[in-house]
């Protein structure tokens, strides 16, 4: 069990308002919605599951499963380096490195990373900086997890609250009816490794790569 403290340290570093800039980036949505594949509840559920049980969200949480277990900066290093690798193009390795390094910015007012983290000169893709950080402040590996995945999965039902548009009560509906999914991908996730990293959510990597030629764009990504 979290005591009062590791809770509200908890929701300080996944909040919305912690300064990662995750507001600016819609994860190639943008794209998806402007090409229609995406207009409402029931389409957005099965995009964001997708991308939770076959894509990029799956892939994101083996990364801070991997960055959680590893014990040395070698190995920190090594993830490091796979979650970059994994990016499936320009503006997703923006998208993940920009906010990890802006992540890794903002906990070190904390004092809890290992010193060696904090001097590295690397890039750190968003997932696995949580897991280096989750663990070095004391946190389960599944709340971990589960967390992470939370915030990305709010962070892409905000952008499409915004861009299709959908009203707060259909962008709550949207959350609810990811529950299960965000569950079972923490569930699913639980034994695997990086060699099981890898997505299958083509027409998402599609439109993070299409993104960057739309005209008239609101998100970065």
């Amino acid at each position: 069990m979290m005591d009062a403290l590791q809770l509200t340290r908890l929701l300080s570093w996944l909040s919305p308002a912690f300064p990662t800039g995750g507001f600016a980036y819609s994860h190639g949505l943008e794209w998806a919605i402007e090409c229609g594949d995406v207009t409402d509840v029931p389409s957005l559920v099965e995009w964001i599951g997708s991308l939770l049980a076959h894509g990029s969200l799956h892939t994101d949480m083996i990364l801070l499963r991997a960055a959680w277990r590893a014990d040395t900066l070698d190995e920190m290093r090594v993830v490091a380096q796979e979650g970059c690798a994994l990016a499936s193009s320009r503006e997703r390795f923006e998208e993940t490195v920009k906010q990890g390094n802006a992540f890794l910015r903002a906990v070190k007012i904390w004092d809890c990373l290992p010193p060696a983290v904090t001097t590295l000169t690397a890039q750190w893709p968003l997932p696995v900086m949580y897991g280096v950080a989750l663990k070095a402040a004391g946190f389960d590996e599944d709340v971990a997890a589960l967390g992470c995945a939370h915030v990305a999965v709010s962070a892409l039902v905000s952008a499409a609250v915004r861009l299709i548009p959908l009203g707060q009560t259909d962008g709550l509906r949207a959350l609810a009816a990811l529950e299960k999914r965000m569950a079972a991908a923490v569930a699913t996730t639980k034994s695997l490794t990086l060699e099981d990293a890898g997505g299958l959510c083509f027409r998402s990597d599609l439109a993070a790569m299409h993104h960057e030629t739309q005209e008239t764009r609101l998100f970065r990504t």
